[in-house]
């Protein structure tokens, strides 16, 4: 009788110790060093972000005013996105206004391999939509 509760008793430490040993192991997978960087973009999404960032004058509301640009804008992403990863971006930094959205642009622009981004000029310009 002594074995089998030995027997028990081992089996619920040995339990223990693999989910002890399963949790660091997801632990660790999870984590990531803050100064690691964010995996490299695709292709596709390069070329979203670049046509954020010159969608002023892509869409042609550059040529209208100002009132009229943010529907001609929206309506030439929606077709010209070719990642949900893109519009998802887009609506993360919707909320924001002024500098901490133009700084966020800038910062997804770099981030692509974009040398500068003119949205985000624009937004730091007061009195434009997403501006302050």
């Amino acid at each position: 009788m002594d074995a089998k509760i030995e027997q028990v008793q081992s089996a619920v430490t040995m339990s223990r110790f693999a989910y002890l040993i399963a949790s660091l192991g997801l632990v660790t997978a999870c984590q990531r060093d803050a100064s690691s960087t964010p995996p490299p973009a695709s292709g596709l999404y390069r070329a979203d972000i670049e046509n954020l960032c010159d969608v002023i004058v892509k869409s042609g509301a550059d040529r209208l005013d100002p009132s009229e640009r943010p529907l001609v804008i929206a309506n030439w992403l929606a077709a010209h996105f070719q990642t949900s990863e893109a519009h998802d971006y887009l609506i993360r930094i919707q909320p924001l206004t002024g500098e901490p959205k133009a700084a966020a642009l800038d910062a997804e622009a770099t981030r692509v391999g974009l040398p500068r981004c003119a949205l985000a000029a624009e937004w730091r310009v007061p009195g434009q939509p997403g501006g302050t």
